[in-house]
């Protein structure tokens, strides 16, 4: 992530910290997993092969479907931005 946005986060920018913003846009496709799995998949590969141990996004609070697929995957709301939109954070210690 890039230092300018940690800072509007409020994260030191000497952390290093991903971020990742995907897209599913055929909503024939919504609601079968894909989502999760395809998270699911790059956090692993992130924290196991990269050693990433913190993973941010950001989403519409209202995309209620996406907050589950996140939470599912162990992402969790950290603070409310602008714009109806939430900060959520993944991490490993």
């Amino acid at each position: 992530m890039p230092k300018e946005q940690l800072k509007v986060y409020g994260y030191p920018v000497e952390e290093s910290i991903y971020g990742i913003d995907q897209f599913i846009g055929e909503t024939g496709l919504w609601g079968k997993g894909i989502g999760t799995q395809m998270i699911s998949g790059l956090l692993k590969y992130l924290n196991s092969r990269l050693g990433v141990n913190k993973v941010m996004l950001d989403v519409n609070g209202t995309n209620l479907q996406a907050i589950k697929c996140y939470e599912k995957c162990g992402f969790r709301v950290v603070k409310g931005l602008e714009d109806n939109h939430l900060l959520m954070e993944w991490g490993k210690s």
